[in-house]
């Protein structure tokens, strides 16, 4: 996990690769390479550098990002260069510092003739389903499943009989004939996010647990309430009485999500004292993705579905490696948001060459105006790898070079 470092420990590092010769290494849309930091006071670092790539120098008011190693760990800071003179750089001392970098290329700002198109799949689709607030990939599952089965019916038919000893009861709702209702159906519908009820006589949980957000949050369901539900009580406080006094003891409302769209959502109940725990969650989110995967294959919703023309978004190239790239987009450019994990088609075009291969988001940032993706790619051949290498770092590939790699060697200080 990215971490960043104090400003103590800052300085502290700082003045350690300089008091050690440690090697940092510079990259810029100018040029790449090798420097020491021979000089460090509060207005500025001055770095000679030992190479370059092509022997190119680094511009002035060129944005270069930094790496270096130390105490085991790999570090990276974002500069400036504020004079340049054939070896000898002047940059600003670094801002923030990053600490416990996982990933294996370094990533280096966009070159100025690389261009990337990327497309999500079915974005195109248009069905009278509730709209998700995010797309939501729909992948054929990596592993064998249990749950598989070669028609819909028989996958149907075996999840109901693996649930039998595990739930007092259970079903699968489509939003086919039937359009959300419910409290808990418009919950789902409007979130997409599960509905997990682990008892009704106490509250939803206040954190979710899962990094991509998957759970419906007391501060979610607080969202959709009146704005004197603090007077008058909240609804779902009176639906958790209701079905209390059914005698249910915890409920699962679990979105079937296909693409941009909650198609419909499979529910779980129990009663007596006999709750749920997270691990149901696990179950029916990852039946979820098994069904939605089922239902394209089928056709279930070829009838009732038209497209428009595919769209090619071209996004703001933010970093980039031969593992993947930061990419940003206006907020308004996608229907709906992408989740973590979902996948999607990328078309890199080099001067010479066309990249084809898919990415999947690892992380999201949202900020004023733009959503930023943090992506890495899944089926990039080894050749167009060495193609994209040699290009962003301007040299052959080496498996060993370290101006490529963030994870470098343990250092003896």
């Amino acid at each position: 996990m990215i971490q960043h470092v104090s400003h103590v420990e800052k300085d502290f590092l700082i003045k350690t690769v300089f008091q050690n010769e440690q090697p940092v290494r510079f990259h810029g849309i100018s040029t790449a390479g090798t420097g020491l930091i021979t000089m460090v006071d509060r207005t500025m670092l001055a770095v000679t550098l030992l190479d370059t790539a092509d022997s190119n120098p680094f511009s002035i008011c060129e944005h270069i990002t930094g790496y270096f190693d130390c105490h085991g760990n790999t570090y990276a800071f974002e500069t400036t260069v504020r004079d340049s003179k054939q070896k000898q750089i002047r940059i600003d001392p670094p801002v923030k510092l990053l600490r416990s970098l996982q990933r294996k290329y370094v990533r280096v700002r966009k070159p100025k003739n690389l261009k990337v198109i990327f497309r999500l799949a079915n974005e195109e689709i248009r069905m009278n389903y509730p709209v998700c607030p995010e797309y939501v990939s729909v992948e054929e599952p990596e592993s064998e499943s249990s749950l598989s089965a070669r028609r819909l019916p028989e996958l149907i038919a075996g999840f109901k009989e693996r649930l039998s000893d595990k739930c007092y009861n259970n079903t699968i709702i489509m939003f086919r004939t039937k359009k959300p209702e419910y409290f808990e159906e418009e919950l789902i519908s409007r979130t997409g996010k599960v509905l997990f009820i682990p008892s009704t006589v106490s509250e939803l949980p206040k954190n979710d647990p899962y990094p991509e957000g998957r759970i419906i949050t007391q501060k979610i369901e607080e969202s959709f309430e009146d704005p004197n539900y603090f007077v008058e009580g909240s609804r779902f406080d009176k639906l958790l009485k209701q079905k209390k006094d059914r005698g249910i003891s915890s409920e699962i409302w679990c979105p079937i999500v296909y693409y941009q769209y909650v198609v419909g959502y499979i529910y779980v109940v129990n009663s007596g004292s006999e709750s749920f725990d997270v691990s149901m969650v696990d179950y029916l989110w990852d039946f979820s993705r098994i069904l939605a995967w089922q239902l394209k294959q089928s056709g279930y919703f070829d009838s009732e579905s038209f497209r428009t023309d595919p769209v090619n978004h071209v996004p703001h190239i933010l970093d980039m490696s031969p593992g993947g790239m930061l990419v940003s987009l206006p907020d308004n450019e996608i229907r709906t948001p992408v989740r973590e994990g979902s996948i999607f088609s990328v078309e890199i075009f080099l001067p010479n060459n066309t990249i084809r291969c898919s990415s999947r988001v690892t992380r999201r940032y949202v900020e004023e105006g733009s959503v930023s993706y943090g992506t890495v790619f899944l089926d990039l051949s080894s050749g167009d790898m060495m193609k994209l290498y040699e290009f962003l770092y301007r040299k052959s590939f080496n498996d060993h070079d370290p101006i490529a790699y963030e994870q470098q060697k343990k250092s003896d200080f």
